[in-house]
């Protein structure tokens, strides 16, 4: 059972709230229009995954309105690392308190569901790196499709100043929701010591499961070096230019953690995942690319530059490869500017426009079709 624990706040001599919660016990608490809304949410116990089990425990809003979330959500011992969840058309949870899922082995958990909303302020601090290895805890975000998580343009992830201080936000795992973003500095990303006297950056955006994903990106051109993992199929709508710039490393042993290898790549992590690009703002990959079997690139409108090979990624491993299949729709245009670009199919439909640049040899399926 959640423990409501009135308290006087000793500055302002406001009465408030605090919840303390034991999943061992199913605790969940439901914050519905005219309930108190918590100063202080303390959660211990584990919470599997993706499953009914993250509604049946942490605390859930359906207010049907705004509400400010101002205190602190914190995760107690190992495998908790905070679980709310908004639900319903107009409930929006404005969150500017500290999340604290930094505990070992920590699962942060965010459900959205039935076009629930939440979002991080610029005064919201989200702590989910250890001490000691700065390894970052991943929010696992879970849905029905129709929920939102934004990140305002001044909210800002990696708080560690250089790998000094443990302290950001470096993975968002999408199942079933819309990730907003509004400026690179807000995205999924942290500084790590790489073992050699230098800092190696980290940082991931996951699309998995079987829910539909979208990741909007609005406002400012953005700039990712970090990784974008499709395990599932995915949307990337693009009303602002997103450039992707992650590149392969692997960092020395850091604080026990062993040695931790980051593809910093655009790449999909299972065959057969289909992304799709909509909006009308750029799509620009120059990094290290990704492509497993029968993986598909659809660019239903906008621009997509490809800087780099999309075949070049042996050091991935081996069930990476020549595999993209590069769809361009009505609309949607595309520009090849590597030296050397290997699709495994290209399809171009009428309407849409493909530029290849001055010395760039396009091979499709193994074979040259423009030198």
């Amino acid at each position: 059972m959640t423990r409501l624990i009135p308290f006087c706040l000793l500055a302002v001599f406001v009465s408030a709230t605090e919840v303390r919660q034991d999943f061992k016990k199913d605790d969940a608490l439901w914050v519905n229009a005219e309930d108190p809304v918590p100063t202080k949410i303390t959660q211990t116990g584990k919470v599997k995954r993706y499953s009914e089990q993250m509604v049946g425990d942490g605390v859930h809003f359906q207010t049907g309105g705004v509400v400010d979330l101002k205190g602190d959500i914190i995760g107690r011992q190992v495998h908790n690392g905070g679980l709310v969840g908004v639900h319903g058309q107009g409930t929006e949870v404005r969150f500017s308190g500290h999340w604290k899922g930094d505990e070992g082995g920590a699962y942060p958990m965010l459900v959205l569901r039935d076009g629930g909303k939440m979002v991080w302020t610029k005064d919201a601090t989200v702590d989910f790196v250890m001490a000691g290895t700065f390894y970052t805890r991943q929010l696992w975000v879970w849905g029905d499709g129709t929920g939102i998580l934004e990140l305002e343009e001044d909210f800002r992830s990696d708080l560690t100043e250089g790998a000094t201080v443990p302290n950001a936000m470096g993975t968002i795992r999408l199942n079933g929701a819309t990730l907003i973003t509004h400026h690179s500095l807000s995205l999924p990303y942290n500084s790590r010591p790489d073992g050699r006297g230098g800092v190696y950056h980290n940082g991931h955006v996951v699309f998995e499961g079987e829910g539909p994903s979208t990741w909007s990106v609005r406002s400012t051109p953005h700039r990712y070096s970090a990784q974008i993992d499709f395990a599932s199929d995915g949307t990337l709508d693009l009303q602002a230019p997103l450039t992707h710039c992650g590149t392969f490393q692997v960092n020395l042993d850091v604080g026990g953690s062993g040695n931790f290898t980051s593809t910093g790549a655009f790449r999909t992590t299972r065959p057969g995942a289909t992304i799709t690009k909509t909006g009308p703002a750029m799509l620009s990959l120059e990094g290290q690319q990704g492509w497993q079997e029968n993986s598909t690139l659809v660019v239903e409108e906008g621009l997509l530059r490809i800087h780099t090979d999309p075949a070049e990624s042996e050091r991935l491993g081996e069930k990476y490869g020549n595999h993209l299949n590069l769809v361009v729709k009505r609309g949607g245009k595309v520009v090849f500017s590597a030296p050397r670009i290997r699709l495994g199919s290209l399809t171009i439909e009428p309407g849409a426009t493909v530029w290849h640049l001055d010395g760039v040899t396009l091979e499709v399926d193994g074979k040259v079709v423009k030198k």
